[in-house]
């Protein structure tokens, strides 16, 4: 029987699919548990729609994201924190303090979860790489500055 998934099935395939299974495995199980409708010309139609409407989102995306990545890049972050004579902080600088440091001062919303800093524990210029999608990662500079 030929159906299309409406959701990932293991070992089946991933939602959207079109698979042609055995009758039994397609009546007893994918269709009731609604894992799975079978297969028309119409509904296949539908979901070729549906994956080019997503591709062109996705491509969307990309550019949008790699623009946002030339902005990132070509700027610097200060971030001013308590420090010692000797150039130690006093605590560190995390990623959270990235986020908002570029949400004050690029207007930039990053979810400080796609920012991999290491926590900076001195004055001085530091690395942070941030995922701004899946293929496309950007290096901000981040210069702390003691207070």
């Amino acid at each position: 029987m030929k159906i299309i998934l409406t959701k990932d099935v293991t070992g089946t395939g991933q939602a959207g699919d079109v698979r042609d299974v055995a009758d039994g495995f397609a009546r007893n199980y994918l269709l009731p548990q609604r894992l799975a409708v079978r297969a028309n010309t119409k509904i296949e139609a539908q979901v070729a729609q549906q994956r080019s409407r997503l591709r062109v989102r996705e491509e969307r995306e990309v550019v949008d994201a790699r623009a946002l990545a030339q902005k990132l890049e070509a700027s610097v972050l200060r971030i001013s924190a308590r420090a010692g004579d000797s150039g130690k902080l006093y605590g560190a600088v995390v990623n959270i303090d990235v986020a908002e440091a570029a949400e004050a001062q690029l207007g930039i919303a990053l979810d400080r979860r796609h920012i991999e800093f290491e926590p900076a524990h001195e004055v001085g210029e530091h690395l942070a790489v941030v995922r701004l999608h899946a293929t496309v990662l950007a290096k901000l500079r981040v210069e702390v500055v003691p207070t």
